[in-house]
């Protein structure tokens, strides 16, 4: 499919965006509805503006959502199937839940109220990236369904209070390393509810901290919308499976749910080896060389961002700002500009 970009649409493009962000708005527990913002940690002021920076304690419960408690933690039976519900503005039925634009994963994770977040204690229950046979994106399904997405939770973890972090990862500018251009990079959607377990198990599942489960150049942090894609590695730890003891994949913090690619070591010098003899009727001939196991590729560390940029949206606006458009650093679509994108995608 080819796109040709006009100023006008450029216009609808930029206003669109001014209306995209999101919030965890309620949850449905054991069949019974919260009402907006119950078991919530409360919001900041600006409650639907995502977090970008992903080395900021902002990553773990949102802006503020370390310093701040639920007024109430909601009680769930372990192993019943939740219902967490986003909106953009309000829970009015007319609510947009957030732009078409803005593609891009769900992810829930939970870990002990007692902890507050702080250290290797999140351990992932769910995931939905993008499903390359129906053409369709975690946000694209719960824009469907009014916001709602259902999760269910592990049977077996401990009966207890735990956060319950939900996350959505918009990845509309996401062909940028955040470290690298701080107006572009991944948009992170984060909220934490505080839930107490019942009737559990004696599960402890392995943690991981947040932040320190993504950097800002991980795979699926970094990803762009724009080219041919038939599939996405969805970030961070691997699921947790009830009954496993562990999550379902490595053990690597910064993994990824999809393998990494890796590359084969050259094979062993073998100058200077001692060959063998043989018997005089056989020919003497080099031993081959032996070749190396495989050698995982090795993350590279991105850059320290230094410059004096807030790394969040926290800024006291009433209203939703328009996001930067792309600089000379990213893709950037102007008015005579005809670029190809795969069927579906939204620019």
């Amino acid at each position: 499919m080819k796109i040709a970009f006009s100023f006008g649409a450029t216009v609808a493009l930029l206003a669109s965006m001014a209306n995209a962000h999101t919030y965890l708005s309620k949850m449905v527990l054991d069949g019974q509805q919260t009402a907006e913002g119950q078991c919530i940690r409360p919001y900041p002021q600006n409650r639907n503006f995502p977090v970008k920076d992903v080395l900021s304690t902002d990553i773990t419960c949102g802006v503020g959502g370390v310093s701040k408690t639920a007024s109430e933690t909601c009680p769930v039976e372990a192993g019943s199937t939740i219902t967490v519900e986003w909106h953009h503005n309000d829970d009015s039925p007319s609510d947009d839940i957030i732009d078409g634009t803005h593609l891009g994963p769900c992810m829930v994770y939970m870990a002990p109220l007692e902890s507050n977040g702080a250290g290797d204690v999140w351990f992932k229950i769910f995931e939905d990236g993008y499903d390359a046979a129906s053409n369709t994106w975690c946000v694209d399904k719960i824009r469907s369904n009014g916001g709602k997405l259902d999760v269910p939770l592990p049977a077996d973890i401990k009966s207890g209070d735990y956060l319950l972090r939900t996350e959505i990862i918009a990845l509309h500018e996401s062909d940028t390393d955040y470290a690298v251009n701080p107006a572009r990079g991944s948009q992170f959607y984060v909220n934490c509810a505080q839930l107490s377990v019942k009737d559990g198990g004696d599960a402890v599942p392995e943690g991981y901290s947040i932040p320190g489960i993504y950097k800002s150049d991980s795979p699926g942090i970094i990803f762009n919308l724009y080219s041919s894609y038939t599939s996405y590695p969805i970030p961070g730890p691997p699921v947790y499976v009830s009954g496993s003891g562990s999550g379902s994949g490595g053990e690597d913090t910064d993994a990824t749910s999809a393998e990494e690619p890796t590359t084969q070591a050259p094979p062993e010098d073998t100058t200077g080896a001692a060959e063998e003899t043989t018997s005089a009727s056989e020919e003497t001939e080099d031993a081959p060389a032996q070749e190396s196991s495989n050698v995982p590729k090795t993350d590279e560390v991105p850059a320290e961002n230094t410059g004096d940029v807030e790394s969040n949206y926290t800024a006291d606006a009433s209203t939703d700002a328009p996001e930067e458009q792309p600089t000379s650093s990213a893709p950037v679509h102007t008015t005579t500009t005809t670029v190809a994108a795969p069927p579906g995608k939204c620019h």
